[in-house]
């Protein structure tokens, strides 16, 4: 029993001794680390990797930690000057060039584009990613509107699921052109995407001042819609809808999301009604009709006469997009036609190997074959491709179902 006894307390000596030796023998890094969580500035930071560098301590280690910090604070001029720093240590590292790129869109846009570049030199998988906002910041900077180019990166992030440099890319555009309702209302709803402890308010105040700003904006008028929707006030939420479609008549997105509320709201007759307005807007983009299948799929409503019309008509607008040969699959797996379905999910599969939906629903005809070693392949691909999406969740609720 004795040993047991001073093997338990020897861990918390060695521990005390360890921070005395970091007090007395290494001060100034001691004082370092301890100050992480008052950092505020790059002044603080540069201090900081001195007093560092003078007791050994790596200065890339120092500003790793710096900017975990900073990014915490959402203190993003610290947060740059830690990027840049980081970068100058290590100039071929893609994703630090990847991460200051994308801090830079949302402070200054134009810089942003040379280490976007470079991170997709490096590594070439971010290509796409780098492309789609390197292309929004130089399309906007025509209008030689800083204004307008923080507008459109922050679009470009949000995109990428970079929320909050996109608030914080909103909130500069409306800092500004105080008067700018467009990046107000962006503003909002960017604020709505953020976890609470982060937003800094739900976004409402921002759309409200947006409307107020200009009554006739198209983007007040949706992202309010989307507020109350999510409230889930579905009249309120119709309301503004409403009135976006009068703004923009022609606009077959608008009458997709009313045919959503509706539905929601238990009348389906007018959500099919919806649907097929923004058919009659675009009758040649495939889109709508696979929304109209999904809508009929969903609330289980008039699959033969709505859902397989709709979707037979997506696939021969567009036979060689996996949605597309998805989306007949899903309907007749409902109508019964599993050997159908299962050749159209088959077909998507092949069109593109990684379409996460086809792969679920695959996973589900392999189930209903009892061949379980293939549906635990595909779900567990499935987790793999996409993660944080539906169709993961979807995919792990069958694992758990049926692999417990």
């Amino acid at each position: 029993m004795r040993r047991s006894s001073k093997s338990a307390i020897l861990p918390l000596a060695l521990i005390i001794l360890l921070v005395v030796a970091l007090i007395v023998i290494a001060p100034r890094a001691y004082r370092a680390v301890t100050s992480l969580k008052d950092a505020q500035h790059p002044r603080e930071s540069d201090a900081l990797a001195v007093a560092v560098q003078g007791d050994g301590i790596p200065t890339d280690e120092l500003y790793t930690r710096l900017l975990s910090v900073h990014r915490q604070q959402a203190d993003y001029p610290a947060v740059l000057a830690d990027l840049k720093a980081l970068v100058d240590l290590k100039p071929d590292d893609a994703g630090l060039q990847y991460q200051l790129g994308l801090v830079l869109a949302a402070l200054q846009p134009e810089e942003a584009l040379l280490h976007l570049s470079r991170a997709a030199e490096l590594d070439p998988s971010l290509a796409e990613q780098t492309d789609k906002l390197a292309q929004n910041i130089r399309i906007a900077r025509m209008k030689d509107d800083p204004a307008f180019t923080l507008l459109e990166a922050g679009r470009a992030l949000g995109a990428l699921n970079e929320w909050a440099l996109a608030a914080e890319a909103f909130r500069r555009a409306s800092q500004t052109r105080p008067d700018y309702a467009e990046a107000w209302a962006y503003l909002g709803e960017a604020r709505q995407q953020l976890p609470e402890a982060q937003a800094a308010g739900d976004g409402l105040a921002e759309l409200e001042h947006a409307m107020k700003l200009d009554p006739k904006s198209l983007s007040a008028h949706m992202f309010l819609s989307l507020y109350w929707q999510r409230q889930g006030q579905l009249d309120r939420a119709l309301d503004y809808l409403v009135k976006a479609a009068a703004l923009s008549p022609d606009n077959p997105a608008l009458q997709t999301e009313m045919g959503h509320i509706l539905a929601l709201q238990g009348d389906l007759s007018a959500a099919q009604q919806a649907y097929q307005q923004a058919i009659e807007l675009s009758p040649q983009d495939p889109t709508y009709y696979r929304l109209l299948a999904a809508f009929s799929l969903a609330h289980n409503y008039q699959v033969s006469q709505v859902g397989l019309p709709a979707a037979r008509r997506a696939l021969l607008l567009s036979p060689n997009d996996p949605a597309s040969q998805d989306m007949l699959g899903q309907v007749l797996l409902e109508l019964g036609d599993s050997a159908s379905a299962k050749r159209f999910f088959e077909q998507a599969i092949l069109l593109q190997p990684e379409y996460a939906p086809a792969l679920l629903h695959l996973g589900l005809i392999y189930i209903t074959e009892e061949n379980r070693t293939a549906a635990y392949e595909k779900f567990t691909q499935v987790l793999s491709l996409a993660p944080g999406t539906t169709a993961a969740d979807q995919a792990q609720r069958l694992l758990d179902n049926y692999f417990p």
